[in-house]
C-alpha cells in the first residue's frame, strides 16, 4: 500500500470523471478504482489513512509510476477547520497536483442539473435561481481558491475544461508532458466528453437539457466578475474570456 502521489483536485462538474478514467487507462498511472475517495476535509482524516492506502497497492500495475485519485471536492480554500492543501502537503510532500477549471456560470448550470437528476432540487426547464444550496455559488470562486493552493503547490497544473471540451487529445498530450510521461493513450479512440452530457439527458429522460435564464446568467456573471479578474492573473488561459453573458 501506498499514498497516490498525483491527485486531481477539482472541480465539480469540469470532466474530471472523464480525466480520471482516461488516465487510469495508461500504463504509467494506476487510477484508483473507486474516485472520489474525499479523504482530506473532514474530521478524523488521520485516523482514516490506512483504509485510504489501501486504495493503492504497489502491485495493481506493475509499471505505473503515478498512483492518481481524484475528488472534486478537495478544491476550497482554507476555513477554521480544515486547510486542505497544507493537510495534503504535510501528508504527502511529493504529491502532483491539477485540477480542472470550468466556466463558472456554466458549472453552476451543470452542477444544478445534477442536483435536480439527484431529487435535491424540482425539475425546472429553465433555470432561474442562483443560490448557494449545495455550495453551488461559492464554488466558482476560483481565484481566490487558487491564490491560495498555489502558494502551497506552485508547480500544479491547472487546466480549462473549454480546452477539454475542444482538443481533447491536446490537452492530454499536455498532462503526459507535465508529467515526464510518453503519451500512450490510443487519441484515435478517445471518447468526447460530451458523451457523459447526452447520456445523462437519456437517463433523464428529459425532451431538453435545462437552461439558465438571462436573468440568471447575467447575475451569475456579475458576481463572478471579480474573482475571474484576479484567476485570469494567475493561470495561462484566458479566464476573461468566461465573463461574456452570451450563449
Amino acid at each position: 500500500m501506498r499514498f497516490p502521489n498525483l491527485l486531481m483536485v477539482g472541480v465539480q462538474k469540469a470532466g474530471t470523471t472523464w480525466m480520471h478514467e482516461t488516465l487510469s487507462g495508461s500504463r504509467h498511472i494506476f487510477g484508483s478504482a473507486k474516485k472520489e475517495l474525499n479523504l482530506w476535509g473532514h474530521d478524523g482524516w488521520r485516523d482514516r489513512l490506512d483504509a485510504y492506502r489501501a486504495h493503492f497497492p504497489t502491485d495493481a500495475k506493475p509499471r505505473a509510476r503515478f498512483y492518481l485519485e481524484s475528488t472534486p471536492h478537495y478544491f476550497h480554500a482554507p476555513n477554521v477547520f480544515h486547510d486542505i492543501a497544507t493537510e495534503i502537503r504535510e501528508t504527502i510532500p511529493d504529491v502532483r497536483v491539477m485540477v480542472m477549471l470550468r466556466n463558472p456560470v456554466e458549472r453552476y448550470r451543470s452542477a444544478y442539473i445534477h442536483h435536480m437528476r439527484k431529487g435535491r432540487l424540482p425539475f425546472a426547464q429553465e433555470i432561474k435561481d442562483v443560490t448557494d444550496a449545495q455550495i453551488m455559488l461559492s464554488t466558482g470562486l476560483y481565484g481566490k481558491i487558487l491564490k491560495h493552493w498555489i502558494t502551497v503547490f506552485p508547480d500544479m497544473l491547472v487546466l480549462s475544461h473549454d480546452r477539454l471540451a475542444a482538443a481533447p487529445g491536446d490537452l492530454l498530450c499536455d498532462v503526459f508532458q507535465w508529467l515526464g510521461l510518453d503519451c500512450d493513450i490510443d487519441l484515435e479512440r478517445l471518447l468526447p466528453p460530451s458523451h457523459t452530457a447526452e447520456q445523462k439527458q437519456r437517463e433523464a429522460a428529459w425532451p431538453a437539457m435545462p437552461r439558465l435564464s438571462n436573468d440568471a446568467r447575467e447575475e451569475l456573471a456579475a458576481f463572478y466578475r471579480h474573482d475571474l479578474a484576479l484567476l485570469d492573473t494567475l493561470v495561462s488561459f484566458d479566464a476573461k474570456a468566461w465573463l461574456r453573458t452570451d450563449d
